[in-house]
């Protein structure tokens, strides 16, 4: 048998094909292979990771139950949005009980969340620090959900023996199902 240049034409692209077909063909498959078992790794990781949370609930329907107690519990301190100028009223009597000045009580507009509204109040209080403390101690043991986002306490002119001046924002937080505008309010 003679090799002519055909013939090494033909063996040279029959020995081309499965090279081609590598590169081509099964490079690209295999790379796509090992992105889908990196996938199925990661997936499964997630998925003991899931086994795991589920195996320290014990009960995830009694886990559930205690959480909506724990919401309805919040949910009945807060007031309704009539009630909110009696808390007001309350915030009021607290400071002058602890012989605080209420200089002015504005109240800005209410931010609406999902199932409740925060009410924002702005207050300027002058007084003792002992008092103010008092004060802060009452806010706390309220019945109704309040914070304090933000003080700022300046000391008053050296003739006045203790005394200083707060600029506080309180924050009411009410049932926002009877949403509607809280009428500004100053004192002096």
């Amino acid at each position: 048998m003679r090799f002519g240049l055909r013939e090494s034409l033909f063996m040279l692209l029959l020995l081309a094909m499965p090279v081609a077909a590598y590169f081509f063909v099964f490079a690209p498959r295999n790379v796509q292979i090992a992105e889908a078992r990196e996938e199925i790794r990661q997936k499964e990781v997630k998925l003991q990771q899931l086994e795991a949370a589920t195996r320290s609930i014990e009960d995830l329907g009694q886990e559930i139950d205690k959480l909506s107690q724990t919401i309805e519990v919040f949910e009945a301190k807060l007031p309704a949005q009539r009630e909110v100028e009696v808390i007001l009223q309350q915030v009021w009597e607290m400071a002058t009980r602890h012989k605080l000045v209420p200089k002015s009580v504005r109240t800005d507009k209410p931010v609406t969340a999902s199932r409740y509204s925060e009410l924002p109040i702005k207050m300027v209080i002058v007084g003792d620090f002992d008092g103010f403390y008092s004060f802060l101690l009452d806010l706390e043991r309220l019945p109704r959900i309040t914070r304090c986002p933000k003080m700022q306490l300046k000391k008053m002119g050296v003739n006045e023996d203790g005394q200083m001046q707060a600029d506080v924002i309180l924050s009411i937080f009410f049932d926002s199902e009877e949403t509607g505008n809280t009428a500004d309010r100053s004192r002096s």
